[in-house]
């Protein structure tokens, strides 16, 4: 028998249908189906043990302190942004005075915007109760 499990060195067995014959009748009088057992159920009957040692690896949630791809992305992110907060990307002084005025004026803009709406709903008549639409008169349809 091969190592594989295979029994001969033969590449290409033949399988001899007439073999099967003789036990048909065998299997009907047992009421199980039978069924030829694979690779994996061989292997376990002789009690297969890999030539390898298990691997002294754990998974991550096992480990403390492991690599998190997703937390050193965010620590990235933050790291740039710090960086972009605190660094004047060799612009003048006189830039960034104007460019936080702005900033200031931008959200002061959008205030006033908002304050409106708020005040448009507070003044707007309550909607009259709706009453269904009166019918003027049928349709016709002659087929």
């Amino acid at each position: 028998m091969r190592g594989n499990g295979a029994p001969s060195n033969d590449p290409n067995p033949r399988y001899d249908d007439r073999a099967d014959d003789d036990y048909d009748l065998l299997d009907d009088l047992a009421d199980d189906e039978w069924q030829r057992s694979n690779a994996r159920q061989r292997a376990r009957q002789r009690d297969y043990r890999p030539r390898y040692s298990k691997p002294g690896r754990r998974p991550a949630a096992e480990r403390e302190g492991a690599f998190n791809a997703l937390l050193w992305l965010l620590d990235g992110a933050t790291g740039i942004v710090e960086e972009l907060r605190h660094n004047d990307l060799g612009l003048p002084e006189d830039f960034w005075v104007h460019a936080v005025a702005a900033r200031k004026e931008t959200l002061m803009a959008l205030r006033a915007i908002l304050d409106d709406w708020i005040d448009e709903e507070h003044d707007a008549p309550a909607p009259p109760k709706s009453e269904p639409p009166k019918r003027r008169g049928g349709i016709d349809i002659d087929f």
